[in-house]
């Protein structure tokens, strides 16, 4: 089988040997959790295009401490799709978590979650879990 990886590319070589399209976004964290599939981006149509098999490496992370809920009881969690332990951002008052984490579901740029992805966010307030949202946010589109 010949070499499909970034570095060998050859100009008009497709990447991928199967390209795959999806319209719900519970559909496209299912799939790339498996680990797979590469995301690709998202269509004018409003479907998102995967690509398998997954041509990215996976980088293993090293978990940050987790959320202590007595230091840090108003907060918002990302988990991304192969992430074992959310990221997480503290606000000093629940007000301030429960704005932040409203940008974030509309698609803020300006929020903890600043780069294209798929996240199950949370929100933590007084130490207990209040919302969780599927969030997507595809690349900017150029054009």
């Amino acid at each position: 089988m010949p070499d499909r990886s970034h570095a060998q590319v050859v100009l008009g070589q497709q990447l991928y040997p199967v390209l795959e399209q999806c319209r719900k976004p519970e559909v496209l964290w299912a799939k790339l959790a498996t680990g797979n599939y590469d995301w690709l981006g998202v269509r004018r149509n409003g479907r998102y295009v995967l690509g398998r098999p997954r041509l990215s490496a996976v980088v293993p992370e090293e978990p940050g401490p987790p959320p202590d809920d007595g230091r840090d009881p108003h907060r918002i969690e990302s988990l991304a799709p192969l992430q074992r332990v959310p990221r997480w951002e503290s606000y000093p008052t629940a007000e301030e978590a429960r704005d932040t984490f409203a940008r974030l579901v509309q698609g803020d740029p300006i929020t903890p979650l600043r780069t294209s992805g798929v996240w199950r966010a949370r929100l933590v307030v007084d130490g207990r879990p209040v919302e969780e949202r599927l969030v997507v946010r595809p690349l900017p589109r150029l054009l």
